[in-house]
């Protein structure tokens, strides 16, 4: 098993939820494996029912199309179990290219909250910056859980500077 990577990490909230009235557990596990310069990533995020993440970067997680976050953020998310399949690949003059497919549920993991692909390509032209274009198209569930959370299609462009 030299080649797998394990990663694991877990959490507890009490006074969870919009009203902070209970208990909530987080935890995300994943295996990686390289092919050469090529990787592969299963995972599986999950968040219970109120579980708030009000000071995280909400973006790099569950999605490039964002469509969890403000439930997330404040609390109110029915939950969210997030089972994803992640591979990354060098291109040409540096660029890496990640692709991702996100299955969504609940808490329970029986409500499918809907299903996502995204896809980034990432230039680093030095140690101070870096371009990123990213592309996601997340695809509500078919039950009247899913409907909070719209089908949805986002392109983004940035330069990133560091300091």
């Amino acid at each position: 098993m030299q080649d797998f990577t394990l990663y694991g990490e877990a959490a507890f909230q009490t006074k969870a939820g919009a009203k902070n009235d209970h208990d909530a557990w987080y935890y995300h596990v994943n295996v990686s494996r390289k092919f050469g310069e090529q990787a592969l990533t299963l995972g599986l995020e999950h968040l219970d029912a109120g579980f708030q993440t009000p000071l995280a970067t909400l973006h790099q997680f569950n999605g490039y199309a964002d469509v969890f976050n403000v439930a997330r953020a404040g609390g109110t998310l029915p939950g969210l179990s997030d089972l994803y399949l992640s591979h990354t690949t060098p291109l040409f003059y540096g660029i890496t290219w990640n692709n991702v497919a996100h299955a969504f549920g609940d808490d329970s993991i029986s409500t499918r909250l809907g299903w996502e692909i995204d896809s980034m390509l990432t230039k680093k032209f030095d140690d101070h910056f870096t371009a990123i274009i990213q592309a996601s198209h997340f695809e509500e569930g078919s039950n009247a859980a899913s409907k909070a959370f719209p089908t949805t299609t986002r392109v983004t462009a940035e330069v990133d500077y560091k300091f």
